[in-house]
């Protein structure tokens, strides 16, 4: 049965986050933990590959989205088309870091070489796919319904690609048995391919099929205006930077990624060492670690309709009252029981994800005001999302070298040595763990509410028609 225009759009979307989903939610959520407890790499090298994993980062994204935006190679003519060819190495780039480089007599340096070219071979490919994937977002319908649609229905993907922590959990028994942890990590790997080779094939935008069919017409001596030089780079960034509305929402993002970062690497580090096996079974902790993967795309499905009817910047608003009041909260509350903690962490995770989820509808706006205000046949949607990577990825790096280095100046390093530490140091590790969990969205959401109120488009946008996008030839 041949699905409509809009269901092709929504399905193809929905396959690209399931794909993206099961590879990034495990490469996160484990990575950090294997090189400390696997690898057992030394701190300098951890430090020295994520400043050399920031530069990349803030290097990369500008870099794509200007090349994405103003190239017509064979690999970039579309959307599509970028994710097509780059799946396969972003499923590559997913496999590296799960098989380690040394044997026991093998020099560090190795290992940090490891975690170095791990961590930019995946960032590339993240990079390079994520931003395609935000532009086809952007670019298959201006109408903020279908966008929220699109959003809804791209979080059910996420959902299901989220599972794979739970995956990895039951068949590795929490990374006890690293060889099942290395084959179910290969599997995850060809099941993203084979999804993101199915938007590669299928998903279409209104403008690339404009500019394919434009292509078609002319014949004989008629030249395609591919070589109309592009505008320059730096003036586009420039144009970009100097809104109001992106300065705002850059600055928020920002801290939302730090945030989430922290929570994403080190909520099975502090669960390890803050909830015992006497008070909770690792059985019902690894069931807890899958339900914080999925439950913020359960919220964002559920709760699309509050959103199209409130405004995201009312409830991306109300999720920094959150991050204050409960931070606050369980601050003063103290220590006291290992659910009360989990139960926070959840809410915390699961509402952080949820609200990142929306993110994506103001850089649409953004650069859909960008459109208008300067008159573009196109959206530089590459450019739009590629600035506000430059600004916002720096902080996936600066946020596990803050922690790591707070933690292994209070014992965390030699927690891993025969030796140990102390009843007393080791409560004072547990102590500042605690006062991170706190202190974190309690400082972050303060900044974040202040930031964000300066943002400018509140009003719910939606046009009286929906862009209909003709279905696409065969193949």
């Amino acid at each position: 049965m041949k699905l409509s225009t809009a269901n092709q759009q929504i399905l193809s979307l929905a396959a690209l986050h399931m794909g993206f989903s099961v590879m990034s939610k495990a490469f996160g959520f484990y990575y950090v933990k294997v090189f400390l407890n696997f690898y057992h790499i030394e701190e300098k090298w951890f430090q020295i590959s994520q400043i050399l994993f920031l530069i990349w980062n803030a290097i990369n994204d500008p870099l794509f989205a200007y090349f994405q935006d103003t190239t017509n190679l064979w690999f970039t003519r579309t959307r599509r088309e970028s994710i097509l060819y780059a799946a396969p190495f972003f499923a590559l780039s997913f496999i590296v870091p799960w098989f380690g480089w040394r044997g026991e007599d093998t020099a560090s340096w190795v290992v940090g070489m490891h975690l170095i070219v791990s961590l930019c071979f995946w960032d590339t490919m993240f990079t390079f796919i994520g931003l395609a994937a935000c532009c086809l977002f952007t670019e298959m319908s201006q109408d903020q319904d279908m966008r929220i649609k699109l959003t809804r229905f791209g979080q059910l993907g996420s959902l299901l690609g989220s599972t794979s922590i739970w995956v990895i959990e039951y068949s590795s028994h929490s990374l006890q048995d690293f060889h099942m942890f290395q084959i179910t990590c290969c599997v995850i790997a060809v099941i993203a391919w084979l999804l993101m080779r199915y938007t590669g094939l299928t998903a279409h935008t209104e403008y690339d099929l404009k500019k394919l069919s434009s292509e078609k017409m002319l014949t004989g001596n008629e030249e395609i205006n591919h070589n109309k030089k592009p505008q320059s780079y730096f003036r586009m960034t420039w144009q970009i930077l100097k809104e109001r509305d992106f300065l705002s929402f850059v600055i928020t993002n920002f801290f939302q990624e730090f945030h989430l970062t922290f929570l994403g690497n080190f909520t099975v580090i502090i669960c390890d060492q803050l909830v015992r096996e006497a008070d909770v079974a690792i059985g019902i902790r690894s069931t807890f670690y899958g339900i914080v993967s999925v439950s913020s795309q359960l919220l964002v499905i559920t709760a699309a309709p509050l959103v199209a009817r409130c405004g995201y910047f009312n409830v991306i608003r109300t999720n920094f009252l959150w991050k204050i009041a409960g931070g606050l909260t369980l601050f003063m509350l103290g220590l006291r029981s290992p659910w009360l903690l989990m139960l926070f962490m959840w809410i915390d995770s699961c509402l952080g994800h949820a609200t990142f989820a929306l993110f994506n509808l103001p850089l649409a706006d953004i650069a859909d005001e960008d459109m208008a205000k300067y008159n573009r046949k196109h959206p530089i949607s590459s450019m739009v999302f590629g600035t506000n990577a430059l600004i916002v990825k720096p902080a996936i790096s600066l946020s596990p070298m803050f922690v790591v280095a707070i933690l292994n100046r209070y014992g965390y390093g030699e927690l891993k040595k025969e030796n140990g530490l102390s009843k007393d140091e080791l409560s004072s590790l547990h102590n500042v763990m605690f006062t991170m969990v706190c202190l974190y969205p309690l400082v972050i959401g303060t900044i974040q509410f202040v930031v964000w109120s300066m943002y400018t488009i509140r009003t719910v946008k939606s046009t009286s028609k929906q862009i209909i996008i003709p279905a696409p030839e065969t193949q």
